[in-house]
């Protein structure tokens, strides 16, 4: 890189003894390699028994209050996340025709008889009873006649479903241009054979009649399945060709891309195939973790395989053996040290974590890099000794040349250090403006930018959602000490001034609740007024006694259940936006804690808007504590690593430089700190110590040796500083394949921690010899001496 003379290679290519066990491993390199195989392929048969779960209830905590009271509204009211059918008609056409009636009458009978439908759950107007009265008594009438249907039929319909507003706005539209069956799944989470039966039969039932829209948080899980397969078939090989392409402009030789190219490989395979033995989950964010761990695989195996290439090129009398001597005794130390910090970083996250998913993230990286490391020490050198690998002529031409890469980093070198309080307070002014816009990132979720703006299923939410006025459910459980308790006069008033305080809300379309089937039936009955509740103490109850005479009694059961002592409100709202949302939770809890103390009866808050809310304020809670759990974890293993203070702090400020550079990536694209991208920071933290620790190592190594000043920058410096570039590039280029993602939040994931590696790189670059330069005080015969 600068003329001078080098201090790594001329005269110094006897390395030290290794140890026992490596030097019996180096001079058997087929035990080693068939040893290093067989582990691989031990490992990696994990892979077959590795299961997908893409669901957004893989981050909440079983134990999760919100959790733990969704999973009793479920067993109480059969409630569970449906898949909701959608059948539009165009402007100025109605849904309440014989036709179209028929067709939702069909859906409605054919879609029970699908596997892994809840067929007693679901709901449509086809299924649903209208109340009126005759002369004092309650008639009982389904909504959608049996047989065949006439105008007449039709214009009944219509009347009946405008006879009960408690339906508008989820089985119809009050335009009358959405019609919606509701159809519960044995399990949302897994029902994409489901969903896609579901899909067919509408779209054939519903053909020339509706526009069919299949939405839903089981269908909108569904599609996250269809997308964890999509994307991991082609983010595999997307990064295998990447990293081979940078590895081959790396090393300048297909044969040197080689066994690096083994050692990234086998490192994922036998992280991935842990998961499948111990049982794990293949998340959603799971998609990005074989990519992650190639990425990182790059580094280790690079340094090793330049030192070795550097080694055969400088003394062309050297054996494949001595070289690769050589480059362990050169690349053994960082190439641990660097994995050791890189592995407290994954376990700080995976730690810190309060969410399963991010938290195995970190467990299973931080063993794709301890697999990387020792593929890199054991696998990598057998194969450069068995195969005898030499520098192409090609490539020592290009070598005899100055290198663009090594005149790079010589040039950025040479400048900080003449002027490295101008480097630093670039740096500085740099950072500054970084962390402005880092302070705008925000915590956020919303299921739609799980898709893309094209994805059909979004495309159906929100013309759902639109033409209902919202279907994301917030839910509250009341209940009462006493079997009939919630069938009296005062508990109905409770309950319906309780749903009115809900509907006052903001976000809020619409609330429902038992209370408003008793009021009707008081209005038809007694031709009281609309919205009026009985006050004598028997009404409520002989209202239902004459409701079950005249239809199922499980008309009800999405109410009430059967011993009148547990009541569901359910709100719908306008929007899942967790920002949005929130506040309306904090409210409802609010109203709740007072009107428990008013009415005596309890209520606890449930729901898919709860259960979003939950999680996503545990990951705001915890978000911090994890990234900063890997911090210092990271700066501690710097520490013993140096075993000194300022050499672990000078390695940490380029790794502050990639976490802002992610932050502020955020808050400048507007990209939420949301499940997949809160993972990014602690991520880059684990990355970017490695550029710190390899350069710091090589000039503390010099400076020890008798290199001074700007010395200590010279000789080795250029191969070290060569190989962070292309563990840089192939970082970035191979998480940027993650971009390609057919899932919003992957793409921000791959992108974010390609910029905080790249991030740390540059800060690296330049805060290490601007440091060392400032530190460079003592002169003595001529030569500068850095200040250790």
């Amino acid at each position: 890189m600068m003329e001078t003379e080098p201090v790594y290679f001329r005269g110094d290519t006897t390395p030290k003894p290794l140890g026992t066990l490596q030097e019996s491993l180096l001079r058997r390199p087929w035990r080693a390699l068939l040893a290093c195989l067989l582990l691989i392929l031990v490992c990696g048969a994990g892979l077959i028994r590795v299961e997908k779960d893409p669901s957004v209830d893989a981050f909440v905590p079983g134990d999760h209050p919100a959790a733990i009271n969704r999973d009793i509204a479920e067993q109480l009211f059969g409630l569970e996340d449906p898949v909701i059918i959608g059948l539009t008609v165009p402007e100025g056409e109605t849904v309440f025709t014989p036709a179209r009636l028929s067709a939702l009458r069909e859906i409605d009978i054919a879609v029970r008889q699908i596997d892994g439908v809840k067929k007693n759950d679901v709901i449509s107007l086809a299924s649903q009873n209208a109340i009126s009265g005759n002369d004092g008594d309650l008639v009982v009438d389904p909504i959608v006649e049996a047989g065949l249907l006439s105008n007449a039929d039709a214009g009944t319909a219509r009347a009946r479903f405008q006879s009960m507003p408690m339906l508008a706005g989820l089985l119809a539209s009050e335009d009358e241009r959405l019609i919606s069956v509701i159809v519960p799944v044995e399990d949302p989470n897994k029902a994409l054979a489901t969903v896609e039966a579901i899909s067919v039969l509408a779209n054939e039932s519903a053909s020339g009649l509706f526009d069919v829209q299949i939405a839903g948080v089981a269908a909108m899980n569904a599609r996250l399945s269809e997308m964890v397969d999509h994307d991991t078939k082609i983010f595999v090989p997307a990064a295998v060709v990447t990293v081979l392409l940078i590895l081959f402009l790396a090393l300048r030789s297909p044969a040197a891309a080689f066994g690096p190219f083994l050692v990234i490989a086998g490192s994922a395979a036998m992280a991935i195939g842990m998961m499948g033995w111990l049982g794990s989950h293949y998340y959603l964010i799971t998609t990005a973790l074989p990519v992650v761990i190639m990425a990182i695989g790059v580094a280790d195996s690079l340094h090793i395989s330049t030192y070795y290439l550097r080694a055969r090129r400088e003394d062309v009398e050297l054996s494949a053996l001595q070289a690769t001597r050589f480059a362990l005794d050169k690349a053994k130390l960082p190439v641990t040290l660097t994995s050791v910090t890189t592995i407290a970083a994954f376990i700080g996250l995976s730690f810190g974590a309060a969410m399963k998913p991010i938290s195995e993230f970190g467990l299973f990286a931080a063993l794709g890099v301890a697999a990387a490391w020792l593929l890199s020490l054991v696998l990598l050198p057998s194969i450069l000794i068995l195969t005898d690998l030499r520098p192409s002529q090609k490539a020592l031409n290009k070598e005899a040349r100055k290198n663009r890469v090594d005149a790079m980093v010589g040039a950025i070198t040479i400048a900080v250090f003449k002027k490295p309080m101008r480097a630093l307070a670039a740096v500085l002014v740099l950072v500054s403006l970084l962390a402005s816009f880092a302070l705008q990132a925000e915590f956020d979720y919303e299921r739609q930018r799980y898709f893309t703006a094209a994805d059909p299923v979004r495309q159906a939410d929100q013309e759902i959602n639109t033409r209902l006025g919202g279907v994301n459910f917030l839910d509250v459980v009341v209940s009462s000490e006493t079997a009939g308790g919630l069938m009296t006069p005062k508990a109905l008033v409770d309950i319906q001034g309780l749903r009115a305080q809900i509907g006052g809300l903001p976000r809020v379309a619409k609330v429902s609740g038992i209370d408003e089937y008793i009021s009707l039936m008081h209005q038809v009955l007694t031709g009281a007024p609309a919205g009026s509740l009985p006050d004598a103490a028997r009404a409520p109850g002989q209202y239902m006694f004459l409701y079950e005479a005249s239809a199922p009694p499980e008309d009800f059961k999405k109410e009430i259940d059967f011993d009148h002592s547990r009541a569901l409100i359910r709100a719908q709202l306008d929007t899942d936006n967790y920002r949005q949302t929130l506040p309306v939770v904090d409210q409802v809890e609010d109203i709740l804690s007072a009107w428990q103390a008013e009415s005596g009866l309890t209520a606890d808050i449930s729901g898919r808007v709860a259960v979003n809310d939950g999680w996503m304020s545990l990951l705001a809670q915890n978000h911090f504590r994890g990234l900063g759990l890997a911090i210092a974890l990271v700066f501690l293993s710097t520490v013993l690593v140096f075993r000194s203070l300022k050499y672990a702090a000078l390695s940490m400020v380029p790794v502050l430089v990639g976490i802002v550079s992610v932050y502020a990536t955020m808050g400048l694209f507007g990209i939420d700190i949301a499940p997949a991208t809160s993972m990014t920071a602690a991520i880059a933290t684990g990355l970017g110590i490695d550029f710190g620790i390899h350069l710091i190592s090589l000039v503390k190594r010099q400076h020890e040796a008798g290199a001074f000043g700007i010395n200590a920058f010279r000789g080795g410096y250029d191969i070290v500083a060569r190989a962070c570039f292309y563990s840089a590039i192939a970082l970035g280029v191979a998480l940027a394949v993650i971009c390609i993602s057919s899932a919003p939040p992957l793409r921000w994931f791959g992108f974010l921690v390609s910029v905080g590696a790249i991030g740390s790189l540059v800060g690296a670059l330049v805060i290490v010899p601007a440091i060392w330069s400032i530190g460079a005080k003592v002169t003595e015969g001529g030569k500068t001496h850095v200040v250790a």
